[in-house]
């Protein structure tokens, strides 16, 4: 199972994410010198068929220790891709470390209070990394309604709690819309902010089951029930696969207002099962409708439900 565990370095502790042994017998698959090779190299997610040539070994040899962490349970497989009219899988190691406890209960684990797990951020978190793009809308006037975002500033709350699960390394971890090449939409994206704020939102947003609809009246439309929400404090998440790339994903979070943005990412960090369980009009779709609400009377929304 993976974990979080203080690791000390020096006077620095730092918490990383590990595949917890229950023996010595999945180490087994990695103590030769090529083994150890393929596992590191899994680091990132590969097929067989490149890592062959990448460590330039026979494409079999790759295969046999790739059955061996699959059985050991130390990969997981990412996806697949058509070559050459064969499949090509795609694997990566589970976490980014391995561990095993001589002495039960003589360690210092750390627990995560969240309502979210590392498996439930993936794959835009992956052994401890952000494996994504944050995408926010510029503060210039651009695009068509030449608007600046406002609501960027709700990415900040999503990147703090993402921070939780990640080394934290990564710099810089977000992009403005403007700053986007088409090399960069093949990667896992997280778009905050609507339409007219953030042009990468705008290139999806009506193929969304549930979007922002835009004109003389803006508002959030869902296909899904047929229903239209005006409200200034509601917003729309989508959780789909990427448009530009089928191996990648893509999470929107928009209100028709900064209120309703910032009610998504509440109910991102708040109350991600909910999405993962999808809308109730149709349950393999994970898009919702979110309102935010202001529970202590300040001004500021710090709670957030599902309104379908």
């Amino acid at each position: 199972m993976d974990e979080y565990y203080l690791l000390k370095r020096g006077e620095e502790d730092e918490i990383a994410p590990v595949s917890l042994l229950p023996g010595p017998g999945p180490m087994r698959a990695i103590t030769s010198e090529l083994g150890w090779k393929v596992f590191r190299a899994l680091a990132e997610p590969a097929c067989p068929m490149d890592l062959s040539r990448k460590l330039g070994v026979h494409e079999q040899k790759v295969y046999y220790y790739i059955r061996k962490f699959r059985k050991a349970g130390l990969i997981r497989e990412m996806g697949s891709e058509q070559r050459h009219g064969a499949t090509a899988r795609f694997f990566r190691l589970k976490a980014s470390g391995l561990a095993m406890l001589a002495v039960p209960g003589d360690f210092r684990k750390i627990r995560m209070h969240s309502p979210l797990s590392a498996v439930s951020l993936e794959p835009f978190v992956m052994a401890g990394e952000l494996n994504s793009v944050i995408v926010v809308g510029s503060p210039d006037p651009h695009g068509p309604w030449k608007a600046r975002a406002s609501d960027a500033c709700c990415a900040i709350d999503l990147a703090l709690f993402i921070g939780a699960f990640t080394n934290g390394r990564g710099v810089p971890n977000y992009k403005l819309d403007i700053e986007m090449r088409e090399s960069d939409l093949r990667k896992n994206l997280i778009l905050v902010g609507g339409p007219t704020v953030n042009m990468i939102t705008s290139r999806i947003n009506e193929s969304l089951p549930i979007c922002i609809k835009t004109g003389p009246e803006t508002y959030i439309f869902s296909s899904l029930s047929g229903k239209s929400y005006k409200s200034d404090d509601t917003g729309m998440i989508n959780l789909a696969g990427n448009p530009w790339n089928p191996e990648s994903r893509i999470l929107v979070m928009a209100g028709k207002r900064f209120q309703g943005t910032r009610a998504t990412v509440l109910a991102c960090i708040k109350h991600m099962d909910g999405i993962l369980k999808g809308n109730r009009h149709s349950p393999g779709t994970k898009s919702k409708v979110a309102r935010g609400f202001d529970m202590d009377g300040d001004g500021i929304i710090d709670e957030a439900e599902f309104l379908e």
